[in-house]
């Protein structure tokens, strides 16, 4: 596990961090910041259906960039958490997502050089839910790509939507702001 350099006791961060980084080198003084991304991938179809889950009828992308504003390689724990798998809805009030019986096979830690991106997409989502590159069109995914390192990251996500017609298109660019995640009793 992630140790607290200050000896304060409060050395563990809430799993599946703490899995993702448990070999990681902790830097003095360090905060460990969250972004949290919502993704929105695949082709949502017409239904006959009362409700239309998660989307209106269209094709929808989302791309992730990250990138290590830092002077120093940067260890980046990732893991997405999905509402909606390739069209099923798992995660619909009262049911939820798990990110402690999800992050195992969902989850990755890389390391950042200094100044470098890197970026995660719908083909890649795919590939750590499904085990393997997709392949062909895939239905409506969506779900929370979390982000978490010791060290500041520059997170941004690109929207683009398609209604089924093909006619027009929809990009949006968010910053993703990080929050501060606390790594036990008291540390906020």
């Amino acid at each position: 596990m992630a140790k607290n350099p200050t000896g304060s006791g409060n050395d563990r961060l809430p799993h599946p961090f703490s899995d993702l980084l448990a070999a990681a080198a902790v830097p003095p003084q360090a905060e460990f910041l969250v972004h949290s991304v919502k993704v929105v991938c695949g082709r949502q179809t017409q239904t006959n259906c009362c409700c239309t889950a998660g989307a209106r009828p269209g094709v929808y992308a989302t791309e992730v960039n990250i990138q290590n504003i830092t002077g120093q390689p940067a260890q980046v724990a990732k893991f997405f958490v999905p509402l909606i798998n390739a069209g099923a809805v798992i995660g619909r009030e009262p049911k939820f997502a798990d990110p402690a019986k999800i992050s195992q096979r969902t989850g990755e830690l890389i390391t950042l050089p200094p100044l470098a991106a890197t970026m995660d997409d719908c083909c890649h989502i795919a590939e750590l839910l499904l085990g393997g590159p997709p392949s062909g069109e895939s239905a409506l995914t969506i779900g929370y790509l979390t982000i978490g390192s010791f060290f500041e990251l520059a997170v941004s996500a690109v929207y683009t939507a398609t209604p089924l017609s093909g006619d027009g298109i929809s990009i949006d660019v968010e910053y993703i702001l990080p929050r501060r995640l606390g790594r036990g009793p008291g540390q906020g």
